[in-house]
């Protein structure tokens, strides 16, 4: 198994057991407040693992990547912005008003933005698989959510 396969499975544990402590927040907090709590949170734990570990040094080396450093705030601000603030603010009232077995397969799409997105701004190939397992996604998603049933919540 390819190492990055590994890391891709580690992230699917992390973030399918996370919405089973986001719901428990949003059932008592606000989304702004469960935002601020886990960013705040977030924050500690990576500046505690960047000073340990020396990866804090990076930041020294901006200005002799291939990139401007100004594009590498730009894109941390936006990613910031929609990951962090936006998509999680969403996710949580999301989560305050419906089941999360329900709101956890619909906001698991993203991926499909970002794949769109690579097709249209990186010009990554789109190959027959990519079409396929995308719209059995997007079938799965629409069976797991009800959206198209006449459940209400």
């Amino acid at each position: 198994m390819p190492t990055w396969t590994l890391y891709a499975l580690i992230a699917v544990i992390a973030w399918g057991l996370a919405p089973v402590f986001d719901k428990l927040l949003a059932r008592e907090l606000s989304p702004w407040t469960i935002v601020l709590i886990r960013t705040f949170a977030a924050m500690i734990i990576i500046t505690v693992y960047a000073v340990a570990s020396g990866s804090i040094a990076e930041l020294r080396a901006l200005p002799e990547k291939n990139i401007s450093p100004w594009v590498i705030v730009g894109a941390a601000v936006a990613s910031a912005l929609l990951g962090g603030l936006v998509g999680q603010l969403a996710n949580y009232q999301a989560l305050a008003m419906a089941d999360a077995s329900r709101v956890v397969p619909m906001t698991s799409t993203y991926p499909l933005v970002a794949a769109l997105a690579a097709v249209a701004i990186y010009r990554e190939p789109l190959t027959p698989y990519k079409v396929v397992g995308t719209l059995l996604i997007i079938v799965g998603v629409i069976m797991v959510s009800g959206v198209l049933s006449d459940r209400t919540q």
